[in-house]
């Protein structure tokens, strides 16, 4: 549906003059005047036989090359031929005027077919848009504080302002393929349980999860909502932590130059080289700072020893089974009780830091409550600062690291957003206002690094777009087609260094398989809603659809069922160990599960062979059963095998060699 652009500041004096100018023949608006004259006067049956003057025969400088249709509606046309896009949209015949020097005859306008058509497909969306403008404004007032602004676009400048000319290509590409699209986002209907918690879009979105799901009237698969279950796992997870801590903290630490050395090469290769929070000196320097305090003193740079070390020996741990104690904890112990002596210094580079350290060690570890909270007072504190004068104060080195930490946080505080469906803390309103990272060198670290800001964001607005409410699927086919455009024009511009395959081919460097799987996430989510559409349409419901959009409905709902399959085929790639990607993996590994178990032998949707396979099923099963000691992977899993068994997918037993599941079973020393 076209966007009817306001008129530039120079277009409407241009009017003005125009419509207050002098009657004199001799100015520039003197032909326009003319020929509205004469059009008046031919409308009203009242031709004048005047003779034309000089100035009306004089050829005008500018031709309009707008098709008939756009000049009937008078909306901006793009010219392009045989067809406009806006009658490439609506389906009508495209015409051209032929220009003809002098001519003064009216336009004939569109075919009585062309008008009808028009006619019809504008009742189509005026009713769209009605029904979709309401449910915003009932959302709006029952969610008064939900921001309708678009955090989507950072300034043009942000990139330019890059002192490395020579990526710059690359990263224009990486961060200005998504200008054109704001879309407000959509409040939280007050009917839905925990729905404080709950996302703008999954609100408006029926998608499965390892929390929740609530299946629409024409999808025969029983929702679940195992929020509260969830809660009381991590609760209970951290009551046995702050015990740990308290026996931790009275235990001596290796600290010789042997194990230092080796967690640090661990946490570069494993963390740093993901999220490029400050430079390997940085690193290298906070280490020698302890050192020569025999590790004793309770200052920022001690802290984030501390933490460093701990995030490198919990990710070079490869095991996938629960041990008495998460590698790394008593590390992790030491920087928290640091940490928390500098919880009130909110202007503190260090603390940012160190914060961000301590959420990426609860990822790790699979814990999302306690990274939430921690990630969540990094946000606070980044708001704050930047609120404030403090900035100013800043020189060029310690504005970088507020960059960088900003940004790290801003990642992995949507990554929590969707997968545990909380609700916005306000961060994205300072994307704006923040630079993004800049380095010298040519390293694929940074290059990854703004890749996933960008598909981060670009994820994170996706979810906006497109839902589903009250029993209606709200999708646009052509929003959803150019969306997912945009994301392969993404893929096309990224930087070899970083550059993944589409398809199954195994990838040996995590950073790009994960890059890999959100790519193909990101189709699963756009296509969602036309899976939700088609099988509301082959359960009869619903008004009917146009053969036109039927199509596109069915091309997009292939796309996010084949989409669960490549992601399920390649996840298995994070899964093995921890690694930074191991929790969003988890999160999404078990969504595309559920889809594939509620979309199986669908009969609406026999066209997608993959929903007649079952050994996708299977596949995802297995691969999520090495992580069943986590209770809510556990959980899904028992409820997934009941879907298994009712659906004659395999005849599942429980899980092996597991106990009954207990609440806070595993808790983070198991992690």
């Amino acid at each position: 549906m076209p966007i009817l652009a306001p008129l530039s500041p120079s277009t409407m004096a241009t009017a003005t003059k125009r419509k207050h100018g002098s009657g004199n023949n001799t100015g520039p608006g003197a032909g326009t005047n003319e020929s509205v004259r004469s059009t008046s006067g031919e409308r009203n049956g009242e031709e004048e036989a005047s003779p034309k003057g000089p100035v009306e025969n004089y050829p005008r400088k500018r031709i309009a090359i707008a098709c008939n249709v756009c000049r009937f509606r008078k909306t901006r046309c793009d010219a392009v031929k045989p067809s406009c896009g806006f009658c490439t949209d609506l389906g009508i015949e495209c015409t051209y005027r032929k220009p003809t020097v002098g001519d003064r005859a009216k336009v004939p306008g569109p075919s009585p077919d062309a008008l009808i058509n028009i006619e019809r497909r504008l009742s189509q969306l005026e009713s769209l848009m009605e029904s979709t403008t309401q449910i915003i404004q009932n959302s709006q007032i029952m969610s008064p504080n939900v921001s309708t602004t678009s955090d989507m676009h950072p300034p043009r400048d942000t990139v330019l302002s890059r002192r490395s000319s020579v990526n710059r290509t690359a990263l224009e590409a990486l961060e200005n393929i998504h200008t054109g699209l704001s879309n407000p986002s959509v409040g939280t209907p007050r009917s839905y349980d925990f729905a404080y918690r709950q996302t703008a879009s999954e609100a408006l979105t029926a998608r499965p999860s390892l929390l929740t799901f609530r299946a629409p009237p024409y999808i025969h698969v029983e929702s679940w909502d195992y929020t509260a279950e969830f809660y009381d796992d991590e609760i209970l997870a951290g009551d046995r932590l702050c015990d740990q801590f308290d026996d931790l903290l009275m235990q001596p630490l290796d600290f010789s130059k042997r194990t230092t050395r080796r967690l640090q090469q661990s946490f570069v290769e494993n963390f740093l080289r993901w999220t490029p929070i400050f430079d390997q000196r940085t690193c290298i320097n906070a280490v020698e700072h302890a050192s020569a305090r025999n590790y004793l003193a309770q200052d920022p740079q001690t802290c984030l020893t501390m933490l460093l070390l701990a995030l490198g020996a919990i990710s070079e741990d490869r095991s996938e089974s629960p041990e008495n104690q998460a590698p790394g904890l008593d590390y992790f112990a030491r920087g928290c009780q640091i940490l928390e002596r500098f919880s009130l210094r909110t202007g503190n580079l260090m603390t940012l830091q160190c914060r961000v350290l301590q959420a990426s060690y609860f990822k790790f570890a699979i814990r999302p409550l306690p990274a939430w909270n921690s990630i969540t007072q990094c946000a606070r504190d980044c708001m704050h600062i930047l609120t404030s004068r403090t900035i100013d104060r800043m020189n060029r080195s310690e504005l970088e690291a507020l960059n960088r930490a900003f940004w790290a946080c801003s990642t992995i505080l949507h990554e929590l957003e969707a997968t545990m469906k909380m609700h916005p803390t306000g961060l994205r309103h300072f994307h704006d206002m923040v630079p993004l990272p800049q380095f010298e060198e040519e390293d694929s670290g940074f290059y990854y690094f703004l890749a996933q800001i960008s598909l981060r964001k670009f994820l994170t607005q996706s979810l906006e777009v497109v839902g589903y409410h009250s029993g209606r699927v709200i999708y646009a086919p052509v929003v959803t087609k150019e969306l997912r455009k945009q994301v392969r024009e993404w893929y096309d511009h990224l930087p070899s260094a970083i550059r993944f395959p589409v398809d199954g081919s195994p990838v040996f460097d995590s950073r790009k398989s994960f890059l890999r799987g959100q790519y193909v996430a990101l189709f699963v989510v756009l296509g969602w809603p036309s899976v939700l559409k088609i099988m509301e349409h082959g359960e009869g419901e619903g008004p009917p659809l146009d053969h036109e959009t039927l199509a596109v409905t069915k091309d997009q709902a292939a796309g996010c069922i084949k989409g669960c399959c490549l992601f399920l085929s390649v996840a298995d790639e994070q899964l093995m160990g921890r690694k930074m990607g191991t929790h969003f993996t988890l999160w999404a590994s078990y969504a595309m599960l559920a889809t594939l178990i509620i979309t199986f032998n669908c009969p609406a949707l026999a066209f997608v062979e993959e929903t007649t396979q079952e050994h996708h099923i299977l596949n995802a099963y297995e691969i999520l059963r090495p992580w069943d000691h986590l209770p809510l992977i556990r959980r899904g899993l028992e409820r997934a095998s009941m879907s298994m068994q009712q659906l004659g997918v395999v005849n599942s037993e429980s899980i092996p060699g597991r106990g009954p599941l207990h609440s806070g079973d595993a808790g983070l020393a198991a992690g």
